[in-house]
C-alpha cells in the first residue's frame, strides 16, 4: 500500500509533468504552424508573416508579442519538466519528464533566436 507521502509525491510529479505538457503544446502548435506557411513558397516573407497573423485575432498580432509569449511558455515547460524529473520516483517518469524538458529547451533556443 502506497503512504499518504509517497502519493502526494507521486501526485507532485504528475501535476508538474501535465503542467509541462501544457505549456509545451501552444508552441508547438504555432511552430507547426508557421512551418506549414513556409511551405507555399508563392508567398514572400511578408506575405507569410501576415497568413500567420491572420490565424490571430485583431488585438493579438503583433509577431513579437506572440514570440515572446511562446518563448516564456515553452522555457516554463524546460523548468517544469526538468523539475519532475528530478522529483520522480519511476524510471517512466523521469524518463518522460526529461523527454518534454528536452522537447522545450530546443523549442525555447528556436524561439530564442527567433528574437535576435
Amino acid at each position: 500500500m502506497i503512504s499518504s507521502k509517497e502519493y502526494k509525491a507521486n501526485k507532485r510529479t504528475r501535476n508538474l509533468i501535465r503542467l509541462s505538457l501544457l505549456l509545451i503544446i501552444m508552441p508547438v502548435l504555432y511552430l507547426g504552424l508557421w512551418i506549414s506557411i513556409l511551405q507555399n513558397e508563392a508567398l514572400t516573407y511578408a506575405g507569410q508573416v501576415q497568413l500567420l497573423m491572420s490565424y490571430f485575432p485583431e488585438f493579438l498580432r503583433n509577431p513579437f508579442g506572440i514570440t515572446l509569449t511562446f518563448f516564456g511558455m515553452s522555457f516554463s515547460s524546460a523548468i517544469f519538466g526538468f523539475y519532475g524529473y528530478l522529483k520522480a520516483d519511476s524510471n517512466k517518469a523521469q524518463l518522460l519528464s526529461l523527454f518534454l524538458s528536452g522537447i522545450a529547451t530546443l523549442i525555447t533556443i528556436w524561439y530564442g533566436f527567433t528574437l535576435m
